[in-house]
């Protein structure tokens, strides 16, 4: 693919030649991105969603400067609601901005979501930074290159978010988990689930491991999980607004909570 404006030919994924010829996930979608994006915001949404769609598409999805800098996707899985599926299908020849995967739509499907968007992101797709959001959030895509322009901000290697350092496992309430779900009395560190930042190539060494650890129930402990076996350090940044870790509320992001919002 060309840049546009220039000569110089940029792959369509950065690792598409060393992953096997088949999805390692539920992806089924192949679109291709046109060009290299500085930032690939990938935006878990569910079928029934399609509002809030249309509310990002008309607010900040969108980089209408002459040389985009950034570019957003949506993740979704499979309704088993007729009307939404045909409803869908329409969405997707409309925009062309749908990342679709073969399972069932459910709550506890998350880490399925997240594994089928990195594997999209590294294999079709060429950009510097992803940024992982839900659907419920409010981003500044501005405010947030800035940012990851800084000189102190790091190119490679990046884990970046809300960062929860060392919670806690809680054994009672909704978030629990048993002993035999989880042994450990603590979580590795990890970036609040409604918005985080990777590099290219975190994303690419995350899908490179995809199987070695067991999918987990909470998708953003399994990314501090991949995360820790990459021996990554977290980054935390104060621009990233998420309400703290209570031990009786582990993700007070997903359900009527406070919304996230960086960079606002």
């Amino acid at each position: 693919v060309e840049l546009e404006g220039t000569h110089r030919t940029v792959r369509a994924s950065t690792i598409e030649d060393r992953l096997p010829l088949e999805h390692k996930t539920t992806l089924t979608s192949t679109t291709k991105c046109n060009q290299h994006y500085f930032l690939l915001i990938l935006v878990s949404s569910a079928p029934a969603y399609f509002d809030r769609r249309r509310s990002i598409r008309q607010t900040w999805a969108v980089d209408s400067s002459i040389n985009t800098r950034w570019k957003t996707v949506f993740l979704l899985g499979q309704s088993r609601d007729k009307n939404d599926t045909e409803l869908l299908q329409r969405e997707d020849a409309f925009y062309g901005d749908l990342i679709r995967a073969n399972y069932y739509e459910h709550y506890w499907n998350q880490t399925l979501k997240i594994e089928m968007g990195f594997e999209w992101a590294a294999r079709y797709c060429s950009f510097k930074f992803l940024l992982k959001a839900d659907d419920d959030v409010f981003i500044n895509p501005p405010a947030v290159i800035a940012v990851l322009n800084r000189a102190a901000t790091p190119k490679d290697k990046l884990y970046m978010g809300h960062v929860y350092r060392n919670p806690r496992v809680q054994r009672t309430g909704k978030w629990s988990l048993s002993q035999e779900e989880y042994k450990m009395t603590n979580y590795p560190d990890f970036c609040a689930g409604p918005g985080y930042i990777l590099s290219t190539d975190v994303v690419t060494s995350f899908v490179s491991i995809f199987g070695r650890i067991p999918q987990f129930k909470f998708d953003d402990v399994y990314v501090g999980m991949l995360a820790a076996k990459m021996r990554l350090n977290a980054v935390h940044v104060r621009g990233f607004q998420t309400p703290p870790y209570r031990s009786e509320e582990r993700r007070v992001g997903k359900e009527g909570r406070s919304r996230w919002s960086p960079y606002h």
